[in-house]
Protein backbone atom coordinates (compact mmCIF):
# COMPACT_ATOMS: atom_id res chain seq x y z
CA UNK A 1 0.00 0.00 0.00
CA UNK A 2 1.37 3.69 -0.61
CA UNK A 3 1.02 6.28 1.67
CA UNK A 4 0.52 9.56 1.43
CA UNK A 5 0.68 12.52 4.46
CA UNK A 6 -0.15 15.86 4.20
CA UNK A 7 1.41 18.39 6.29
CA UNK A 8 -1.05 21.00 7.66
CA UNK A 9 -4.94 20.39 8.53
CA UNK A 10 -5.86 23.76 7.18
CA UNK A 11 -8.11 24.46 4.10
CA UNK A 12 -5.39 23.45 1.31
CA UNK A 13 -4.32 20.51 3.62
CA UNK A 14 -7.60 19.12 4.06
CA UNK A 15 -8.68 19.66 0.46
CA UNK A 16 -5.47 17.98 -0.99
CA UNK A 17 -6.28 15.00 1.36
CA UNK A 18 -9.65 15.09 0.54
CA UNK A 19 -9.23 15.11 -3.32
CA UNK A 20 -5.98 13.04 -3.43
CA UNK A 21 -8.79 10.03 -1.41
CA UNK A 22 -10.96 10.83 -4.46
CA UNK A 23 -8.27 10.46 -7.13
CA UNK A 24 -6.80 7.03 -5.58
CA UNK A 25 -10.30 5.52 -5.85
CA UNK A 26 -10.77 6.20 -9.19
CA UNK A 27 -6.97 4.99 -10.11
CA UNK A 28 -7.66 2.23 -8.15
CA UNK A 29 -5.18 2.87 -6.08
CA UNK A 30 -4.40 1.21 -2.71
CA UNK A 31 -3.58 4.94 -0.64
CA UNK A 32 -3.27 5.58 2.96
CA UNK A 33 -3.54 9.13 3.05
CA UNK A 34 -2.81 10.89 6.62
CA UNK A 35 -3.14 14.52 7.82
CA UNK A 36 -0.51 16.01 10.85
CA UNK A 37 -2.13 18.85 12.09
CA UNK A 38 -0.97 20.53 15.53
CA UNK A 39 -3.98 21.93 16.36
CA UNK A 40 -7.51 21.33 14.72
CA UNK A 41 -8.51 20.91 11.48
CA UNK A 42 -8.73 24.26 9.51
CA UNK A 43 -6.12 25.83 9.92
CA UNK A 44 -5.37 29.64 11.00
CA UNK A 45 -8.62 30.20 7.92
CA UNK A 46 -11.68 28.56 10.24
CA UNK A 47 -10.09 28.87 13.28
CA UNK A 48 -8.28 32.34 14.10
CA UNK A 49 -8.73 33.97 10.51
CA UNK A 50 -11.39 33.82 8.12
CA UNK A 51 -14.58 32.59 9.58
CA UNK A 52 -14.36 34.05 13.00
CA UNK A 53 -13.57 37.12 11.41
CA UNK A 54 -16.75 37.23 8.87
CA UNK A 55 -18.84 36.09 12.37
CA UNK A 56 -17.47 39.08 13.80
CA UNK A 57 -18.57 41.55 10.76
CA UNK A 58 -21.89 40.19 10.53
CA UNK A 59 -22.79 41.16 14.75
CA UNK A 60 -20.88 44.66 13.17
CA UNK A 61 -23.12 45.03 10.25
CA UNK A 62 -25.97 44.20 12.47
CA UNK A 63 -25.59 46.82 14.46
CA UNK A 64 -24.95 49.73 11.69
CA UNK A 65 -28.35 47.87 10.60
CA UNK A 66 -30.47 49.05 13.42
CA UNK A 67 -28.66 51.88 13.38
CA UNK A 68 -29.85 53.08 10.25
CA UNK A 69 -33.38 51.78 10.88
CA UNK A 70 -34.88 54.85 10.09
CA UNK A 71 -33.68 55.88 6.84
CA UNK A 72 -35.86 52.70 5.72
CA UNK A 73 -38.75 54.11 7.64
CA UNK A 74 -38.17 51.83 10.67
CA UNK A 75 -39.41 54.04 13.28
CA UNK A 76 -39.60 52.67 17.27
CA UNK A 77 -36.28 51.79 17.73
CA UNK A 78 -33.60 53.35 20.34
CA UNK A 79 -30.35 53.00 18.84
CA UNK A 80 -28.27 54.46 21.69
CA UNK A 81 -30.03 51.95 23.72
CA UNK A 82 -28.44 48.94 21.27
CA UNK A 83 -25.47 47.44 22.92
CA UNK A 84 -22.94 44.58 21.73
CA UNK A 85 -23.47 41.31 24.31
CA UNK A 86 -19.51 40.12 23.82
CA UNK A 87 -20.40 37.09 25.53
CA UNK A 88 -22.91 36.21 23.24
CA UNK A 89 -20.61 37.02 20.37
CA UNK A 90 -18.12 34.86 21.57
CA UNK A 91 -20.15 31.93 21.47
CA UNK A 92 -21.37 32.31 18.70
CA UNK A 93 -18.36 32.58 16.54
CA UNK A 94 -17.13 29.10 18.35
CA UNK A 95 -20.57 27.68 17.43
CA UNK A 96 -20.11 27.95 14.05
CA UNK A 97 -16.34 27.09 14.15
CA UNK A 98 -16.83 24.19 15.98
CA UNK A 99 -19.57 23.18 13.50
CA UNK A 100 -17.55 23.74 10.16
CA UNK A 101 -14.55 21.66 12.02
CA UNK A 102 -17.00 18.46 12.55
CA UNK A 103 -18.20 18.56 9.52
CA UNK A 104 -14.69 18.29 7.75
CA UNK A 105 -13.64 15.49 10.60
CA UNK A 106 -16.69 13.91 9.49
CA UNK A 107 -15.55 14.45 5.53
CA UNK A 108 -12.10 13.12 7.18
CA UNK A 109 -13.79 9.98 8.67
CA UNK A 110 -15.89 8.88 5.62
CA UNK A 111 -12.77 9.24 3.11
CA UNK A 112 -10.45 7.17 5.58
CA UNK A 113 -8.18 9.62 6.24
CA UNK A 114 -5.93 8.98 9.00
CA UNK A 115 -5.81 12.46 11.44
CA UNK A 116 -1.95 12.51 13.04
CA UNK A 117 -2.42 14.18 16.12
CA UNK A 118 0.79 16.56 17.00
CA UNK A 119 4.02 18.78 15.44
CA UNK A 120 5.55 17.31 11.92
CA UNK A 121 8.90 17.31 11.09
CA UNK A 122 11.04 16.28 8.16
CA UNK A 123 13.90 13.88 8.80
CA UNK A 124 17.21 14.01 7.22
CA UNK A 125 16.31 11.61 3.65
CA UNK A 126 18.79 8.94 3.81
CA UNK A 127 16.31 6.37 1.78
CA UNK A 128 15.57 8.14 -1.20
CA UNK A 129 12.32 5.60 -1.38
CA UNK A 130 10.38 6.85 1.68
CA UNK A 131 10.06 10.00 3.16
CA UNK A 132 10.09 10.52 7.07
CA UNK A 133 8.36 12.85 8.90
CA UNK A 134 8.98 12.52 13.09
CA UNK A 135 5.04 13.36 14.87
CA UNK A 136 5.78 15.27 18.20
CA UNK A 137 2.72 14.72 20.74
CA UNK A 138 2.37 15.22 24.52
CA UNK A 139 6.06 14.53 25.23
CA UNK A 140 6.38 11.65 22.77
CA UNK A 141 7.09 11.48 19.48
CA UNK A 142 6.93 9.07 16.72
CA UNK A 143 8.05 8.62 12.98
CA UNK A 144 5.59 8.10 10.03
CA UNK A 145 6.91 6.71 6.37
CA UNK A 146 5.33 7.87 3.22
CA UNK A 147 5.87 8.02 -0.44
CA UNK A 148 4.38 11.38 -1.02
CA UNK A 149 4.38 14.21 1.23
CA UNK A 150 2.30 17.32 0.97
CA UNK A 151 3.29 20.31 2.98
CA UNK A 152 0.59 22.57 3.73
CA UNK A 153 2.23 24.53 7.14
CA UNK A 154 0.29 27.77 6.12
CA UNK A 155 1.55 31.03 7.32
CA UNK A 156 2.34 33.16 10.39
CA UNK A 157 1.96 36.97 11.69
CA UNK A 158 5.04 38.66 10.80
CA UNK A 159 6.49 40.39 12.97
CA UNK A 160 8.29 43.63 12.88
CA UNK A 161 10.87 44.66 15.28
CA UNK A 162 9.32 47.84 16.59
CA UNK A 163 6.27 46.07 17.61
CA UNK A 164 8.09 43.21 19.11
CA UNK A 165 6.28 43.54 22.83
CA UNK A 166 4.44 41.05 24.29
CA UNK A 167 1.53 43.62 24.89
CA UNK A 168 0.88 44.55 20.72
CA UNK A 169 -2.10 42.11 19.55
CA UNK A 170 -1.95 40.11 16.87
CA UNK A 171 -5.30 39.07 15.32
CA UNK A 172 -5.45 35.95 17.47
CA UNK A 173 -6.22 38.77 19.95
CA UNK A 174 -8.28 40.63 18.24
CA UNK A 175 -10.44 37.73 17.33
CA UNK A 176 -10.18 36.03 20.92
CA UNK A 177 -12.52 39.19 21.96
CA UNK A 178 -11.69 39.27 25.63
CA UNK A 179 -12.20 42.98 25.51
CA UNK A 180 -13.30 46.04 23.00
CA UNK A 181 -10.89 48.38 24.23
CA UNK A 182 -12.41 52.12 24.41
CA UNK A 183 -9.24 52.77 22.01
CA UNK A 184 -6.51 50.75 19.48
CA UNK A 185 -3.82 51.70 16.85
CA UNK A 186 -4.26 48.71 14.20
CA UNK A 187 -0.54 49.14 12.55
CA UNK A 188 -1.39 48.22 8.69
CA UNK A 189 -3.80 49.12 6.21
CA UNK A 190 -4.25 46.25 4.26
CA UNK A 191 -6.90 43.47 4.62
CA UNK A 192 -6.63 42.45 8.02
CA UNK A 193 -5.73 45.72 9.09
CA UNK A 194 -9.17 47.35 7.44
CA UNK A 195 -11.66 44.58 8.44
CA UNK A 196 -10.50 45.07 11.95
CA UNK A 197 -10.19 48.57 12.27
CA UNK A 198 -14.23 48.22 10.74
CA UNK A 199 -15.49 45.45 13.22
CA UNK A 200 -14.05 47.28 16.19
CA UNK A 201 -14.65 50.77 15.19
CA UNK A 202 -18.49 49.10 14.85
CA UNK A 203 -18.35 47.50 18.50
CA UNK A 204 -17.70 51.54 19.89
CA UNK A 205 -13.87 51.37 19.68
CA UNK A 206 -12.11 54.55 19.09
CA UNK A 207 -10.08 53.29 16.19
CA UNK A 208 -6.49 55.06 14.23
CA UNK A 209 -5.06 52.95 11.21
CA UNK A 210 -1.11 53.49 10.53
CA UNK A 211 -0.11 53.02 6.90
CA UNK A 212 3.33 52.68 5.54
CA UNK A 213 2.06 53.57 1.71
CA UNK A 214 0.08 56.60 0.85
CA UNK A 215 -2.90 54.31 0.54
CA UNK A 216 -4.89 52.13 2.12
CA UNK A 217 -4.80 48.52 0.47
CA UNK A 218 -1.50 49.77 -1.53
CA UNK A 219 -1.58 46.58 -3.44
CA UNK A 220 -4.81 46.98 -4.82
CA UNK A 221 -6.47 49.82 -7.69
CA UNK A 222 -5.82 53.35 -6.69
CA UNK A 223 -9.66 54.02 -6.99
CA UNK A 224 -10.51 51.40 -4.42
CA UNK A 225 -7.92 51.98 -1.70
CA UNK A 226 -8.96 55.99 -1.35
CA UNK A 227 -12.84 55.08 -1.82
CA UNK A 228 -11.92 52.54 1.14
CA UNK A 229 -9.86 55.37 2.67
CA UNK A 230 -13.41 57.99 2.72
CA UNK A 231 -16.07 55.45 4.13
CA UNK A 232 -13.26 54.31 7.10
CA UNK A 233 -13.50 58.31 8.30
CA UNK A 234 -17.08 58.90 7.88
CA UNK A 235 -16.80 55.91 10.04
CA UNK A 236 -14.76 57.75 12.88
CA UNK A 237 -11.64 56.04 11.62
CA UNK A 238 -8.18 57.93 11.97
CA UNK A 239 -5.80 57.40 9.43
CA UNK A 240 -2.22 58.16 9.64
CA UNK A 241 -0.73 57.25 5.72
CA UNK A 242 2.17 57.34 4.35
CA UNK A 243 3.97 56.67 7.60
CA UNK A 244 5.02 53.96 9.75
CA UNK A 245 5.65 53.06 13.46
CA UNK A 246 8.87 53.61 15.08
CA UNK A 247 9.11 52.12 18.48
CA UNK A 248 5.68 51.17 21.12
CA UNK A 249 5.75 51.80 24.93
CA UNK A 250 3.45 51.06 27.79
CA UNK A 251 2.56 54.10 29.39
CA UNK A 252 2.41 55.20 33.34
CA UNK A 253 -1.40 55.23 32.58
CA UNK A 254 -2.25 51.72 31.08
CA UNK A 255 -2.02 53.33 27.79
CA UNK A 256 0.35 52.15 24.54
CA UNK A 257 2.27 54.97 23.17
CA UNK A 258 3.20 54.96 19.41
CA UNK A 259 5.57 57.18 18.06
CA UNK A 260 5.50 57.18 14.48
CA UNK A 261 8.30 57.97 11.46
CA UNK A 262 6.75 61.62 10.86
CA UNK A 263 7.39 62.47 14.76
CA UNK A 264 3.81 62.32 15.72
CA UNK A 265 2.62 60.34 18.79
CA UNK A 266 -0.72 58.30 19.39
CA UNK A 267 -1.89 56.65 22.15
CA UNK A 268 -4.37 54.33 23.05
CA UNK A 269 -5.69 51.62 25.01
CA UNK A 270 -4.49 48.71 22.98
CA UNK A 271 -1.98 48.16 20.08
CA UNK A 272 -2.44 45.53 17.24
CA UNK A 273 0.20 44.68 14.75
CA UNK A 274 -1.71 43.83 11.38
CA UNK A 275 1.10 44.35 8.88
CA UNK A 276 0.63 41.10 7.37
CA UNK A 277 1.90 37.43 7.08
CA UNK A 278 4.87 35.11 6.13
CA UNK A 279 5.31 31.41 5.15
CA UNK A 280 5.76 28.98 7.73
CA UNK A 281 8.47 26.78 7.45
CA UNK A 282 10.30 27.10 10.86
CA UNK A 283 11.00 24.24 12.86
CA UNK A 284 9.91 21.52 10.34
CA UNK A 285 13.03 20.45 8.79
CA UNK A 286 12.68 21.36 5.72
CA UNK A 287 16.36 22.77 4.12
CA UNK A 288 17.37 19.39 5.90
CA UNK A 289 15.59 17.71 3.59
CA UNK A 290 16.54 19.60 0.53
CA UNK A 291 14.02 21.76 0.02
CA UNK A 292 14.63 25.10 -1.83
CA UNK A 293 13.12 28.29 -0.97
CA UNK A 294 12.21 31.10 -2.81
CA UNK A 295 12.93 33.88 -0.38
CA UNK A 296 10.73 32.64 2.55
CA UNK A 297 8.24 30.76 0.92
CA UNK A 298 8.92 27.14 -0.08
CA UNK A 299 10.05 27.18 -4.19
CA UNK A 300 7.67 24.79 -6.35
CA UNK A 301 7.02 24.16 -10.08
CA UNK A 302 3.81 24.59 -11.89
CA UNK A 303 2.86 20.97 -11.00
CA UNK A 304 3.77 22.01 -7.23
CA UNK A 305 6.32 19.92 -6.85
CA UNK A 306 9.66 21.06 -4.64
CA UNK A 307 13.10 20.26 -5.20
CA UNK A 308 12.74 17.23 -2.61
CA UNK A 309 11.85 14.02 -4.69
CA UNK A 310 8.09 13.67 -4.22
CA UNK A 311 7.58 16.56 -1.60
CA UNK A 312 4.67 18.90 -2.88
CA UNK A 313 4.24 21.68 -1.12
CA UNK A 314 0.89 24.29 -1.49
CA UNK A 315 -1.12 27.34 0.05
CA UNK A 316 0.63 29.86 2.21
CA UNK A 317 3.98 28.08 2.52
CA UNK A 318 4.93 29.03 -1.17
CA UNK A 319 3.63 32.60 -1.11
CA UNK A 320 1.59 34.10 -3.64
CA UNK A 321 -1.74 35.95 -2.56
CA UNK A 322 -1.84 33.87 0.60
CA UNK A 323 -5.77 32.84 0.39
CA UNK A 324 -7.49 30.37 1.49
CA UNK A 325 -9.55 29.57 -1.94
CA UNK A 326 -5.92 29.95 -3.54
CA UNK A 327 -4.89 27.02 -1.69
CA UNK A 328 -7.32 24.95 -1.68
CA UNK A 329 -7.20 24.92 -5.63
CA UNK A 330 -3.43 24.47 -5.24
CA UNK A 331 -4.15 21.36 -2.71
CA UNK A 332 -6.71 20.10 -5.68
CA UNK A 333 -4.36 20.10 -8.34
CA UNK A 334 -1.13 19.35 -6.21
CA UNK A 335 -3.40 16.14 -4.71
CA UNK A 336 -3.90 14.97 -8.62
CA UNK A 337 -0.02 15.55 -9.36
CA UNK A 338 0.77 13.37 -6.62
CA UNK A 339 -1.70 10.40 -6.97
CA UNK A 340 -0.65 10.50 -11.02
CA UNK A 341 2.69 10.06 -10.15
CA UNK A 342 1.77 7.07 -7.55
CA UNK A 343 0.08 5.61 -10.06
CA UNK A 344 2.54 5.62 -12.81
CA UNK A 345 1.35 8.25 -14.54
CA UNK A 346 3.54 10.58 -16.91
CA UNK A 347 4.32 13.15 -14.33
CA UNK A 348 5.16 15.81 -16.91
CA UNK A 349 1.78 15.36 -18.64
CA UNK A 350 -0.05 15.38 -15.44
CA UNK A 351 1.91 19.14 -14.47
CA UNK A 352 1.16 20.39 -17.71
CA UNK A 353 -2.68 19.98 -17.12
CA UNK A 354 -3.08 20.88 -13.54
CA UNK A 355 -1.79 24.33 -13.42
CA UNK A 356 -3.48 27.19 -11.64
CA UNK A 357 -3.78 31.08 -13.13
CA UNK A 358 -2.71 33.22 -10.08
CA UNK A 359 -4.51 36.00 -12.58
CA UNK A 360 -7.82 33.81 -12.21
CA UNK A 361 -7.93 34.31 -8.36
CA UNK A 362 -10.35 36.92 -6.97
CA UNK A 363 -9.64 38.58 -3.37
CA UNK A 364 -12.21 39.59 -0.99
CA UNK A 365 -12.02 42.24 1.63
CA UNK A 366 -15.50 42.43 4.06
CA UNK A 367 -15.61 45.98 5.18
CA UNK A 368 -18.27 48.13 4.48
CA UNK A 369 -18.17 48.75 1.65
CA UNK A 370 -17.19 45.14 0.03
CA UNK A 371 -14.23 45.23 -1.68
CA UNK A 372 -13.81 42.43 -4.78
CA UNK A 373 -10.91 42.08 -6.87
CA UNK A 374 -10.18 39.98 -9.66
CA UNK A 375 -6.98 40.09 -12.42
CA UNK A 376 -5.59 43.01 -13.63
CA UNK A 377 -6.17 46.78 -12.63
CA UNK A 378 -5.20 49.74 -15.08
CA UNK A 379 -2.05 50.26 -13.64
CA UNK A 380 -1.09 46.80 -13.77
CA UNK A 381 -1.91 46.75 -17.23
CA UNK A 382 0.59 50.24 -18.02
CA UNK A 383 3.10 48.55 -15.97
CA UNK A 384 3.15 45.55 -17.96
CA UNK A 385 2.92 47.84 -21.12
CA UNK A 386 -0.49 46.17 -22.06
CA UNK A 387 -2.81 48.44 -24.24
CA UNK A 388 -5.97 48.68 -21.62
CA UNK A 389 -9.34 50.47 -21.05
CA UNK A 390 -11.26 50.88 -18.03
CA UNK A 391 -14.80 51.18 -18.11
CA UNK A 392 -16.30 52.20 -14.57
CA UNK A 393 -20.17 52.01 -13.69
CA UNK A 394 -21.57 53.41 -10.26
CA UNK A 395 -23.90 52.21 -7.89
CA UNK A 396 -25.83 55.13 -7.61
CA UNK A 397 -27.24 54.40 -11.24
CA UNK A 398 -28.73 50.90 -10.18
CA UNK A 399 -32.15 50.95 -8.99
CA UNK A 400 -31.69 47.60 -6.33
CA UNK A 401 -28.80 49.90 -5.01
CA UNK A 402 -30.76 52.76 -4.62
CA UNK A 403 -33.96 51.08 -3.10
CA UNK A 404 -31.86 49.39 -0.80
CA UNK A 405 -29.62 51.67 0.24
CA UNK A 406 -26.67 51.12 -1.08
CA UNK A 407 -25.88 54.04 -3.07
CA UNK A 408 -21.83 53.97 -2.68
CA UNK A 409 -19.98 52.05 -4.56
CA UNK A 410 -18.57 51.03 -8.28
CA UNK A 411 -17.87 48.73 -10.34
CA UNK A 412 -14.54 49.16 -12.85
CA UNK A 413 -13.86 46.16 -15.62
CA UNK A 414 -10.08 46.59 -17.57
CA UNK A 415 -10.21 45.77 -21.06
CA UNK A 416 -7.17 44.81 -23.71
CA UNK A 417 -7.50 47.20 -26.50
CA UNK A 418 -7.17 45.52 -29.41
CA UNK A 419 -9.36 42.13 -28.47
CA UNK A 420 -11.87 43.80 -26.10
CA UNK A 421 -10.37 40.81 -23.81
CA UNK A 422 -11.53 41.33 -20.21
CA UNK A 423 -8.00 41.33 -17.74
CA UNK A 424 -9.29 42.34 -14.25
CA UNK A 425 -12.07 44.08 -12.47
CA UNK A 426 -12.30 45.77 -9.48
CA UNK A 427 -15.87 46.21 -7.48
CA UNK A 428 -16.57 48.61 -4.22
CA UNK A 429 -19.75 47.73 -2.56
CA UNK A 430 -22.85 46.23 -1.77
CA UNK A 431 -22.10 42.47 -1.92
CA UNK A 432 -19.06 42.66 -3.57
CA UNK A 433 -17.52 39.87 -2.57
CA UNK A 434 -19.92 37.77 -4.43
CA UNK A 435 -20.42 39.74 -7.83
CA UNK A 436 -16.96 38.86 -8.37
CA UNK A 437 -18.24 35.45 -8.78
CA UNK A 438 -20.00 36.77 -11.75
CA UNK A 439 -16.89 37.71 -13.89
CA UNK A 440 -15.02 34.82 -12.71
CA UNK A 441 -16.49 32.63 -15.22
CA UNK A 442 -16.30 35.31 -17.75
CA UNK A 443 -12.22 35.64 -17.21
CA UNK A 444 -11.67 32.22 -16.98
CA UNK A 445 -12.66 31.51 -20.60
CA UNK A 446 -11.30 34.69 -21.83
CA UNK A 447 -14.01 36.20 -22.78
CA UNK A 448 -14.81 40.30 -23.75
CA UNK A 449 -16.57 43.13 -22.64
CA UNK A 450 -18.69 42.09 -25.69
CA UNK A 451 -19.62 39.21 -24.18
CA UNK A 452 -21.09 40.27 -21.01
CA UNK A 453 -22.55 43.36 -22.21
CA UNK A 454 -24.61 40.83 -24.65
CA UNK A 455 -25.50 38.62 -21.28
CA UNK A 456 -28.97 39.04 -20.21
CA UNK A 457 -28.90 40.09 -16.20
CA UNK A 458 -31.89 39.72 -14.04
CA UNK A 459 -33.76 43.00 -13.40
CA UNK A 460 -33.76 44.36 -10.67
CA UNK A 461 -30.32 43.33 -9.29
CA UNK A 462 -26.64 44.55 -8.42
CA UNK A 463 -25.14 42.68 -10.80
CA UNK A 464 -26.59 44.91 -13.47
CA UNK A 465 -23.64 47.06 -12.40
CA UNK A 466 -21.41 44.46 -14.09
CA UNK A 467 -23.13 44.41 -17.23
CA UNK A 468 -23.49 48.55 -17.18
CA UNK A 469 -19.60 48.67 -16.71
CA UNK A 470 -19.22 46.24 -19.32
CA UNK A 471 -21.01 48.69 -21.58
CA UNK A 472 -18.56 51.35 -20.66
CA UNK A 473 -15.76 49.68 -21.13
CA UNK A 474 -17.34 48.58 -24.85
CA UNK A 475 -17.84 52.11 -25.64
CA UNK A 476 -14.68 53.00 -24.89
CA UNK A 477 -13.14 50.66 -27.34
CA UNK A 478 -15.37 51.63 -30.18
CA UNK A 479 -14.91 55.11 -29.63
Amino acid sequence: MARLIVLGGGPGGYIAAFEAAKQAKAAGLDLKISIIERSRLGGTCLNVGCIPTKTILKTAHALIDVARAADFAVTGLDSSAVKLDLDALRSRKDIVIDELVGQIEASAKRLNIELIQGTGKLLPNIDSSQIEVAVSHNGAEDVHNCDTLIIATGSVPMVLPALDAPFVWTSDDAIALNEIPESIIIVGGGVIGVEFAHAYACFGAQVTVVELAKSLLPWFDKRVGKTLARELKTQGIDLHLGTSVESVRQGSDDTVVATLSCGTELSAQTIMSAVGRVPNTAGFGFEAAGIDFNGRAIAVDESYQTSAANIYAIGDVIGGLMLAHEAEHEGILAARNAVAGLSGQAHAAQAKAHVLDPNLIPGCIYTMPEIAIIGMSADDAKKQDIAAVAGIAKYSANGKALAEGESEGFVQIVAEVHTGEVLGAQIVGAKAVELIAVLTPFMTQKATVADIADTVFAHPTLSEVIKLAAEVCLGKLKA
